[in-house]
């Protein structure tokens, strides 16, 4: 209704002052007990009563005008003025009305008030229940008294839910004859929009179904009431349950409670003259002292009903249906994470708890439940896009309860008694009780009481597994994704959900492909599939079966327990039974010898028809008072004899049972009526039949016969028939009663020569080959078929085998053909047929071979044999005219012109061999030697195709590009251009990576590769710029070549001779103590001239310098002087102070074979004595003392010449390179020295050491730069090697740089003396290649694939097995001669084997002797991979630790006498079955399911004792790494830049040293520089 604002309040916005709209909606309450509607716009802050109650009136008479009941209301008297007043939420309002305490664009319910005294609490047509016409077209179906209430619940309960632990929860009913009230403790409703009390009542109005997503999905049992489908629940459940409705509701905000009420009469009566509209009477009061105490948070909601139109009177009933349905909600065990009770909502009935009441089906159930639950989740998803608009996602949580049989009784018969005895009866027997039980969001659907679901049907008829499935009930949760039918007491039939729910564990929709819903499968968190679930299930049955069931013991006579049976042929579980000759059953007795009938289908294996037989005895499982046992019978069918029946007998004391061909049977047959007595009569006229139809023989229908049947089928039994004919579309076996012969003559079928009825009859089809050897051949499986008898043409008891249109291909193969027919153990016929080979049709090679060859040997011999279309071997007839080549691309060819073949194995085989491989074209086919051999037979289309390998052959010789190349050497000097070509035999260049020994004299190469090269793809090695002279001018240097023991090239030469020269005359004699001035030196050739590139320069590395030393010692021997341009200059030499011949040597200090001897007589000498500060003052020998001053007069000409060990040596420009000490023995000296002159000497000192300061400084800035850029390289080839290295970068070596390292770091070990050998010894001065010597190192026999498998299986190994020597015999112990021989080579390379060293031999090891793998180039050996319980394969494993270790080629061929390799010897013995995962994760997560040592690749070790080692540890020793060609040149650039880096690092660790020692010099010098100083200031 609305309200036009009068003009004078209208209000002219302008473009620039717009203000938003503000309205004001009212439910106005009158003093009359009647309503009307009023809305404001823009009303202003405030406005006067007056005026507000006259807009009330004009609204009031309109009102009145359009319906019919307000006009006959009693009429207000608008006219009282001030005594008006309004009241809002409690508040009074006078005088004004102030809008800022209502909100905004809402509806507010205000009381006007005339002040009369007199209010009311219902107001008519407050509240406008008008519904969406189209819900009123579905109303509910199945409407119950129970589905009604419980709708009123469910919005209860929906409404207490999200309420905090700190809130009461309550649902309190209330059902009286007169009444029925239902109170809940919710959030309540009020006036608002939002939360209006009429959506309660208004039909579609309700949000509680928009909350249904919000229930789809969490975990069971989903208990999330979001139970809202259609919104008229409430409603229809009023006018269902009674006459009238009151609802009365309360939020925590509001201080009032609001009322709605409306009648079913008057509700569909009241009409307007504008329409058809639902408006009912409401209004507001204050809450009761009740309603706050059952609420004392302040909201809730009470429903009450009056007038009730049922019959109420059962109350105990209707509280235990009401538990039943909200169980999990009253009370619940799985919402706490420790499993204790929890009692959610409290809910009450007629003022009683209902989590106190004991009765209801559920409580009853959970009462006679035994044993574990057995439970699992389904997802269910949609995947056709034909259900847009429905929920794409829906989960169950199946539960399954075992109810056992209690010593004879089902407890499911137990739980309907109780029901009945409680009043609660169940129209439900044992055979139709309701095993489904669904809930759906916790609330229980009353209607589902489905027999089972598909999946709870396992075993076959009346077996053990069928029978415990009946006592099994499954107790479904759902969530909202399933739809319940309107009156929510069913599932919605048509939901997609709920048939693949109904249809769930059923075969024939499982392998339907084209259905909408897919399923997933969950049990604890892990995926199943169908299988895996059934056979869980199964187990969990079986295992409730065997521990709680309790058959009543029957047995009518004194049991005999017997414990040794055949529990597979009795189809029974315990390991013991009581035998019975006679039980009770249903109340008959049944004993031994008794004849009986089992009716069709009583059982599994009685499908056909009765069975009669005879009873021999009854079973029953386990020991007495043991649970889970069955009762079974046993029966001998009439068709046996006696002595084929069940025996049971005692031997010593021990009974024994002995089933033979008696049948066993459960004693379900006897419960379920299937199994009856059988007298006299009917038990003879069966055996009368029986004999008559005694099966004889089996027989073959001929050809006649099988065309009578207007089948086309005859077994072609007799002549050979040709490979590749079509056996008979189908063949016909019978059955011969006894009476037929075959002699009986036969014009025409006749059905008494055939046994009608017969069981099943087994065809078995063999073939054996009769091209195999006589010691191979044995029949192998062809085909089977199983078929019963079937009839045509009114002949029964045919068994039609359908061969050629099942196994078309079944005579492609040659041989002999057995036919077997048999019907049971005692009926069989066999007949062969013979198939030959067709014609010729191609050629193939006998064993699958790609072989590898070295030019001058043969290849090996080839099998060729024939074969038909059909895969047949065919002999040959003779032997045919061959051609033979060996080809690749480009353009080499080979033909092998002498060849021999012949025939061998009965002429079945052509063997072709004497193919001698010599060429010397093997270069056009470089690097991988790949051709094929081509076998053709000259005049028929007839070849067979070999790819093969031809190798080059060993070194041979060797050519040398720059046959100059050592030509006319100097010492220190390095060959420029030196490439080696290595030439096999046939003067084809040598495979690339073939070992060659170099043997030098003279010459050092200047790699950490050595003597023994490796040869490049181009069959070369190139030893450009490595190869340095190291020996001095004169001498001979050779350079030599071998192949094993034979030297086959060799180049001597001899270096250039120099010599040196005193070019200045020596003195006839000198004065002892004086000294010699400038004698020059100079280096000259062999023609006499100087050699100028004899020159000291630093810069470039020449170091040419010349030393002088004598046998008297009086010339320091540290002083070097340099040669500038081949001429050296020695300023000053010093002589000795004694009388005698001075000898001294002068020579080059670098080629000391540079070199001159020289002599000088001394004459007697002058004495000098030294002052106090150490100079030098000449004195007769009869001078006056120091102290008198006096100058000498014994020897006036004679100059004194100042001591050299005051300074430097003098150097001029010759530049000498040492200093001598300046200290002197002033003990043995004495002299004066000027302390000007000694101070100027310190100075001087203290320059020179300033400068060399200077010059460490520059050289250690240098090494740090070499240093760093080495690091870089490092960093970038270590990177270009990618993930081998990525890991542990440490580990990353070639074999040679171990060889190496080891050599270096291992100095005193066996391993370092056996790596020594290796690498400078040829082999035939060494012993480790002699057959039953040293051949190897662990460490340097295998490589791995990266650093991290090479560091954790290294230190897996530890360091000792590392290093351990490998050698083939046994004979090489501490005594041995190859030990003494090891110890004596030792000696000659002046090391010595101080360490205790280990050494492996591998004739005294235990290989492996399970096989290797098929074709593995590695000879890999055939381990099986391990694997979980389930068969799956272990996560993160890798494989074999003995697998993972790479051989090279040579070394694949070491074997120990009894032929086995490496791998099976060595390998095996240290890592045995050792396992290889991904990381520690993986490794720890197997350890259940492996017995056996374990490592990861991130170090983790596990030892079969239980010790687990973790950590990250770098072993000094460890495998080299499998690399490509390329990556091996890396690694060589990579060994180099350490080496450099190494270098580096040690030379400034020297330079360090060095300045340490300067500076502490330097300090020492200044000091006492200071101090002379400061003296000669003071003096």
């Amino acid at each position: 209704m609305s309200f036009r604002r009068p003009a004078k309040r209208a209000l002219i916005l302008d473009d620039d002052d717009e203000e938003e709209d503000t309205s004001y909606s009212f439910k106005v309450l009158l003093p009359n007990s009647t309503s009307v509607g009023l809305t404001l716009h823009n009303p202003g802050p405030e406005m006067p009563m007056e005026r507000f109650v006259n807009m009330l009136k004009d609204e009031y008479e309109k009102a009145r005008k359009d319906c019919v009941l307000m006009s006959k209301r009693t009429r207000i008297d608008w006219n009282l003025g001030g005594k008006f007043h309004l009241e809002t939420n409690g508040e009074k309002m006078k005088g004004m009305v102030r809008f800022a305490v209502f909100k905004p664009n809402m509806c507010h319910i205000i009381r006007l008030d005339d002040g009369s005294g007199t209010t009311s609490t219902m107001y008519e047509n407050l509240w406008d229940l008008t519904p969406d016409p189209d819900l009123l077209k579905e109303p509910p179906e199945n409407y119950s008294f129970e589905t009604a209430l419980a709708d009123l619940i469910d919005n209860s309960l929906q409404a207490v839910w999200p309420f905090s632990d700190g809130d009461r929860k309550l649902i309190s009913v209330d059902v009286s004859s007169d009444r029925i009230s239902v109170f809940d403790t919710g959030k309540g409703m009020d006036s608002s929009e939002a939360n209006s009390i009429d959506k309660w009542g208004k039909i579609g109005a309700s949000l509680h179904r928009s909350q249904k997503i919000c229930g789809v999905g969490g975990r069971p049992p989903y208990l999330k009431p979001f139970f809202g489908m259609f919104g008229y629940g409430g409603p229809y459940a009023c006018m269902f349950l009674g006459r009238r409705t009151l609802v009365s509701s309360k939020t925590k905000t509001s201080k009032k409670v609001f009322t709605l009420q409306f009648k079913k009469e008057a509700l569909m009566d009241n009409r307007s003259i504008l329409g058809k509209h639902w408006k009912t009477d409401g209004g507001m009061r204050d809450p009761t002292e009740e309603e706050i105490k059952l609420a004392p948070h302040g909201s809730f909601t009470k429903v009450e009903i009056f007038e009730p139109e049922f019959d109420i009177s059962k109350l105990y009933q209707l509280q235990c249906r009401l538990k039943d349905i909200y169980f999990p909600y009253i009370q619940c065990d799985e919402l706490s994470k420790t499993g204790k009770t929890e009692w959610p909502v409290e809910f009450q009935v007629n003022g009683e708890n209902l989590a106190e009441i004991a009765g209801g089906e559920v409580a009853i159930t959970n009462l006679n439940s035994r044993g574990e639950e057995f439970w699992f989740q389904i997802r269910f998803s949609l995947t056709s896009e034909k259900r847009v608009g429905r929920p794409q996602e829906a989960n169950a949580r199946l539960r399954f309860v075992y109810f056992p049989i209690v010593q004879g009784k089902e407890s499911i018969e137990k739980i309907l008694e109780n029901l009945e005895e409680e009043g609660c009866k169940v129209s439900e027997s044992f055979e139709t009780f309701g095993r489904v039980s669904i809930r759906r969001l916790g609330r229980l659907l009353p209607e589902v009481r489905w027999d089972s679901i598909p999946f709870m049907k396992q075993g076959n008829r009346a077996s053990t597994l069928q029978k415990s499935c009946q006592r099994v009930k499954c107790f479904v949760d759902l969530d909202a994704g399933f739809n319940p039918t309107p009156s929510k007491t069913d599932l919605a039939s048509q939901n997609p959900f709920s048939v693949a729910l109904r249809n769930f564990g059923s075969k024939s929709i499982e392998k339907e492909k084209d259905t909408d819903v897919k399923i997933m499968i969950h049990r604890e968190e892990k995926q199943l599939n169908n299988k895996q679930l059934e056979q869980t299930y199964r187990d969990w049955v079986t295992k409730m079966h065997n521990t709680h069931d309790e058959e009543a013991t029957s047995g009518q006579d004194e049991p005999t327990l017997v414990v040794e049976l055949d529990k597979k042929a009795l189809n029974i579980s315990h390991d013991a039974v009581r035998v019975h000759k006679v039980i009770m059953r249903k109340g008959k007795s049944w004993k031994r010898g008794q004849n009986i009938k089992i009716l069709k289908g009583a059982c599994a294996g009685v499908h056909n028809g009765n069975v009669y037989a005879t009873i021999d005895y009854f079973l029953i499982e386990g020991f007495e008072d043991e649970p889970g046992g069955d009762t079974r019978i046993l029966c001998r069918p009439i068709n046996l004899p006696k002595n084929k029946g069940c025996m049971l007998s005692i031997i010593d004391g021990t009974p024994s049972l002995e089933v033979k061909s008696s049948l066993s049977l459960p004693i379900a047959i006897i419960d379920s009526g299937k199994c009856l007595h059988v007298g006299a009569d009917e038990w003879n006229t069966q055996l009368e039949k029986q004999q008559e139809k005694a099966p004889s023989k089996i027989d073959l229908l001929d050809e006649r016969a099988c065309n009578e049947l207007k089948i086309d089928g005859e077994l072609p039994v007799g002549d050979p028939v040709r490979a590749g004919r079509a056996p008979p579309k189908q063949i016909v076996a019978v059955v011969r009663p006894a009476c037929f012969t075959s002699s009986t003559p036969q014009k025409k079928l006749d059905q008494k020569h055939i046994v009608k009825d017969g069981e099943e009859m087994v065809m078995v089809v063999k073939r054996l080959d009769t091209n195999m050897k006589s010691s191979d051949k044995k029949w192998s499986w062809s085909c089977s078929q199983r078929v019963f008898p079937t009839s045509r043409d009114g002949i029964s008891g045919l068994y039609i085998f359908s061969l050629g249109s099942k196994f078309s291909n079944l005579f492609e193969k040659a041989g002999t053909y057995n036919f077997s027919f048999s019907v049971g153990d005692s009926i069989r016929c066999k007949k062969e047929v013979v198939v030959r080979p067709s014609k010729a049709a191609s050629w193939k090679l006998e064993d699958n071979l790609e072989p590898a060859v070295r030019v001058g040997s043969s290849l090996p011999p080839f099998c060729v044999a024939c074969f038909d279309e059909y895969d047949n071997r065919v002999p040959f007839a003779s032997v045919p005219s061959l051609d033979v080549k060996l080809e690749a691309n480009p353009g080499f060819q080979l033909e092998f012109d002498k060849i021999e073949a012949k025939l061998i194995e009965g002429r079945s085989i052509l063997k072709i061999e004497n193919m001698v491989v010599e060429t010397d074209e093997l270069d056009k086919i470089r690097p991988n030697y790949e051709a094929t051999l081509e076998i053709r037979a000259k005049d028929k289309p007839f070849a067979v195709s070999v790819a093969c390998k031809v190798i080059p052959g060993p070194v041979e010789r060797v050519a040398m590009n720059n046959p100059h190349a050592l030509d006319n050497l100097l010492p220190g000097s390095t060959v420029d251009t030196l490439i080696l070509e290595i030439f096999d035999e046939y003067n084809n260049h040598v495979a690339e990576g073939t070992d060659v020994l170099l043997h030098i004299d003279g010459y050092r190469i200047q790699d950490w590769m050595g003597v023994i090269r490796k040869v490049d793809a181009s069959g070369c090695i190139d030893l450009s710029g490595i190869l340095k002279v190291t020996e001095g001018y004169g001498k001979s240097v050779s350079f030599s070549v071998m192949s094993g023991i034979e030297e086959i090239f060799k180049k001597e030469s001899q270096i250039q001779e120099r010599e040196l020269r005193l070019i200045t005359e020596l003195p006839v004699s000198c004065a002892a103590g004086s000294n010699i001035q400038n004698l020059i030196f100079n280096v000259t050739d062999s023609d006499g001239s100087v050699d100028a590139t004899i020159h000291y320069d630093e810069k470039s590395g020449c170091f040419h310098t010349m030393s002088i030393e004598s046998g008297s010692g009086n010339i320091q021997s540290g002083i070097r002087y340099a040669f500038i341009h081949g001429s050296c200059r020695v300023p000053t030499l010093s002589v000795p102070e004694n009388e005698s011949v001075f000898s001294f040597r002068v020579f080059h200090s670098r080629f000391p074979e540079l070199h001159v001897n020289l002599e000088i007589p001394l004459m007697p000498a002058l004495t000098f004595e030294r002052d106090e500060i150490g100079c030098s003052t000449p004195y007769s020998k009869t001078t006056t003392t120091p102290q008198s001053k006096m100058a000498s007069t014994t020897n006036p000409g004679l100059s004194p010449t100042p001591s050299v060990g005051l300074g430097l040596t003098p150097c001029s420009q010759f530049g000498v390179l040492a200093i001598r000490s300046s200290s002197l023995d002033n003990s043995s000296q004495t002299g004066l020295i000027d302390m000007t002159q000694f101070t100027e000497s310190l100075k001087q000192k203290l320059d020179i050491y300033g400068a060399q300061k200077m010059k460490i400084d520059e050289r250690l800035k240098c090494l740090e730069a070499e240093q760093g850029q080495a690091e870089q390289e490092l960093s970038t080839l270590q990177a270009s090697l990618g993930t081998i290295s990525a890991a542990f970068p440490e580990c990353l070596s070639t074999r040679e740089s171990m060889m190496r390292q080891i050599e270096e770091k291992q100095h005193d070990t066996a391993a370092a003396v056996f790596c020594c050998l290796y690498r400078k010894a040829a082999p035939p001065q060494s012993m480790f290649l002699s057959n039953k010597g040293v051949f190897g190192i662990v460490a340097l026999l295998g490589s791995v694939a990266s650093t991290s498998l090479s560091r954790v299986l290294s230190e897996y190994l530890g360091k000792d097995t590392m290093l351990a020597l490998v050698c083939k015999s046994s004979q090489c112990g501490p005594m041995s001669v190859e030990y003494m021989r090891l110890q004596s080579e030792a000696a000659l390379l002046n090391r010595s084997i101080t360490s205790r060293f280990l050494i492996i031999c591998l004739d005294a090891t235990r290989p492996w002797s399970s096989g290797l793998v098929k074709n593995d180039p590695q000879r890999k050996l055939a381990m099986d991979n391990p694997c979980l319980p389930n068969g799956d394969p272990i996560p993160g494993f890798i494989g074999y630790a003995v697998n993972m270790i790479e051989l090279d080629l040579a070394d694949l061929d070491i074997q120990t006498n009894s032929g086995h390799g490496l791998r099976e010897t060595l390998f095996y013995g240290v890592f045995g079955d050792l396992q290889v995962y991904e990381t520690g994760e993986y490794l720890q997560a197997a350890l259940p399911h492996i017995n056996e040592d374990a490592v990861s690749l991130d170090g983790v070790i596990f030892k079969e004792n239980g010790f687990i080692y973790s950590g990250c540890c770098k072993p000094e020793i460890h495998f080299p790494i499998t690399v490509t060609e390329k990556q091996e040149k890396t690694l060589v650039k990579l060994e180099l830049t350490r080496d450099r880096k190494r270098k580096a690092e040690k030379m400034m660790a020297e330079e360090n040293c060095s300045l340490r020692k300067l500076e502490k010099k330097l300090k020492k010098a200044t000091q006492k520089y200071q101090n002379f100083t400061a003296a000669m200031a003071d003096s």
